[in-house]
């Protein structure tokens, strides 16, 4: 896990993600979900998970680690 390139799906997915949450309380929910997420998985990468969106070409306006403050 973590090696080699990003997968069409996992691109695909974060985009969809990113298109759904306009408005800041989307975005704060999406970033709440993927929080819960990231607390609850054991062997995630989080200095990799950091990079997927922007290997992507989006910006969903919050770092992926589960100790971010999604209220800011």
């Amino acid at each position: 896990m973590g090696k080699g390139p990003l997968t069409p799906g996992c691109c695909s997915g974060i985009k969809s993600i990113n298109a759904a949450a306009r408005t800041t309380a989307d975005r704060q929910q999406a970033c709440r979900c993927l929080k819960d997420i990231a607390a609850s998985a054991k062997s995630i990468n989080f200095g990799l998970a950091a990079g997927i969106p922007g290997k992507c070409g989006v910006s969903v306006g919050f770092p992926i680690n589960p100790s971010v403050d999604c209220n800011k």
